[in-house]
């Protein structure tokens, strides 16, 4: 599977991209045909100062599990979202992670992009999939600062969207 990446824009001005919710949101919801649902959409923003990298992953991934009944194995959730975290030129190559600079002296942010499907255990035609991006700031200036460990504490602060939506094993997504 790939991120819906058709929503993803490129802002000129900044060289930033970013996923555009709010035309996701409008394609799903004007989607004419029954293979594809809107269910559930979350959004938050969790700050804590003295949190560590590990710490923020944990905090995402019980957001993600209480607010979107995602129904996945929340240490494995905590274990993927960390490893974004501290891996995110990685992620970068892998067009799932990109890099921003703050209107805020001495912060900056890396939006991050996670795309997965669960089975639906109601609906046996149908999948759930969750599509979320995760906004990661902190006290850290400069693009090449960062460098995080599970331990890492940089005034961290994450801005995570999320919508939930149910999906026909036969969606070919042709118009969306």
């Amino acid at each position: 599977m790939k991120f819906p990446g058709r929503y993803m824009k490129f802002d000129d001005t900044n060289d930033n991209k970013h996923f555009d919710w709010k035309d996701f949101k409008a394609a799903i919801d004007r989607y004419p045909a029954l293979d594809l649902a809107n269910f559930l959409f979350r959004s938050t923003v969790i700050s804590q100062a003295d949190a560590t990298v590990s710490v923020m992953a944990k905090k995402i991934a019980t957001f993600l599990d209480d607010a979107l009944r995602a129904g996945v194995d929340l240490h494995e959730l905590e274990t993927n979202i960390e490893a974004t975290f501290t891996h995110l030129n990685e992620k970068r190559e892998k067009e799932v992670a990109d890099f921003y600079p703050s209107t805020e002296e001495g912060r900056s942010s890396w939006e991050c992009r996670l795309w997965f499907a669960l089975p639906n255990e109601y609906l046996r035609n149908y999948f759930s999939c969750m599509v979320t991006t995760i906004k990661l700031e902190a006290n850290i200036e400069d693009e090449e600062s960062w460098v995080l460990q599970g331990s890492t504490t940089q005034d961290f602060s994450a801005t995570v969207d999320s919508l939930k939506v149910y999906v026909s094993k036969d969606f070919k997504g042709l118009h969306i």
